[in-house]
């Protein structure tokens, strides 16, 4: 399974994308960074968007990708999402206030993108793969993915504070190539971190705990001006098979 990472940061700054990851060429996860990480061309070949959540960081490529590849496809792009992330995206992104309604330009009959409802009560197909949505906990409603391909399944986890359900899934996964989960501050905001719903080194080395399997864990969303104080946290917690994603990186699970 080819895993691209277009951006992985928790913030935008000179040298830090935000977070979108590209599967195989045709699925993308999340927009952030996704208009200024991939040549149009390379945009227009993407059949499908997992969104995690509505969030701007997370969401924000989306208008800039529809205005660069519409008329370029002979069919819209579908974007994937529970119904409250869809929902935040069509009242308050692709608006005709924001940005233009490209789920109607050119037209209704051939928009460029396509809202799809992701199920929440068992796996769907996709693309090639067979996925799984299980909730978060994040201050908007936020989805992880099990993504199942021949090799195996990788797990993508949205913005989360302490959750459970994903972790419980998790332990039942026959073939677990990979987690891909966020960790945003330090561990001296842990308080600020609860209130957001994110992660810390020390909260992210519980929730690993919960996990219980040896898979390589690969973590992401690190705010930049916090980068550094981060990164001596996850090397202290002295797991072996914890990597930290970096902007421009494919990696093959």
């Amino acid at each position: 399974m080819k895993y691209r990472v277009l951006g992985c940061s928790g913030g935008e700054a000179p040298g830090f994308r935000l977070s979108s990851f590209l599967v195989e060429d045709r699925l993308l996860i999340d927009t952030g960074s996704v208009a200024v990480a991939l040549e149009v061309s390379e945009q227009a070949r993407i059949d499908h968007i997992l969104l995690t959540h509505s969030h701007l960081d997370h969401t924000g490529g989306l208008p800039l990708l529809a205005d660069n590849i519409f008329g370029m496809r002979a069919a819209p792009v579908q974007v994937h999402g529970m119904a409250p992330t869809l929902d935040g995206v069509r009242r308050n992104l692709l608006n005709d206030v924001l940005w233009p309604n490209f789920t109607r330009i050119p037209s209704n009959a051939f928009p460029t993108l396509l809202y799809r409802e992701v199920p929440e009560d068992g796996p769907f197909e996709l693309a090639g793969f067979t996925i799984t949505a299980i909730r978060v906990n994040h201050t908007v409603e936020c989805a992880a993915y099990f993504i199942q391909g021949r090799a195996g399944t990788l797990l993508h986890i949205g913005d989360t504070g302490p959750t459970e359900a994903v972790w419980g899934h998790a332990r039942t996964v026959h073939r677990l190539l990979a987690v891909c989960v966020e960790t945003t501050f330090p561990n001296r905001l842990q308080e600020i971190a609860e209130a957001s719903g994110h992660l810390t080194p020390q909260g992210l080395d519980k929730e690993l705990e919960k996990l219980d399997r040896d898979v390589p864990v690969f973590v992401y969303h690190l705010k930049p001006h916090f980068r550094s104080e981060i990164l001596a946290e996850l090397k202290r917690l002295r797991r072996r098979a914890l990597h930290v994603l970096e902007d421009g990186t494919l990696y093959r699970f």
